[in-house]
């Protein structure tokens, strides 16, 4: 399905950006936010959670990206990457939330301020 809308944006000569390709191509799964970083996420099994973040500024973003699993069990928080670079950095990750933290999964990005992914179910 992405490769279509790839395709059919090659074809009408627009661009699709990152952020735009994953919303096409698992349309209804994928939950974003953000204007100048894109942070999205994504179930993908019953224990795993798929981010994304993308930097659409043209500057580097310095900071930290991650993810916290949530559950009974109390709170699991994986860090991914520090720094994106400007213009269509990119930070892609799947995470296995451990058992007794798989109630909710949010994506977090650290700046100057701390931003969040919607928190999703898994």
């Amino acid at each position: 399905m992405m490769a279509t809308a790839l395709a059919a944006a090659a074809l009408l000569g627009t661009s699709v950006t990152a952020a735009q390709a994953q919303t096409t191509r698992a349309a209804g799964t994928w939950h974003c936010s953000g204007v100048k970083i894109s942070r999205c996420i994504q179930k993908v099994a019953a224990d795993k959670v798929r981010v994304n973040f993308v930097n659409k500024t043209y500057k580097a973003v310095k900071g930290t990206f991650g993810v916290t699993c949530q559950g009974g069990s109390g709170q699991r928080v994986y860090e991914l990457k520090k720094n994106l670079t400007a213009r269509g950095g990119y930070l892609s990750g799947t995470i296995t939330c451990p058992a007794g933290s798989r109630t909710t999964a949010v994506g977090w990005q650290i700046t100057a301020d701390t931003y969040y992914s919607p928190t999703i179910s898994i």
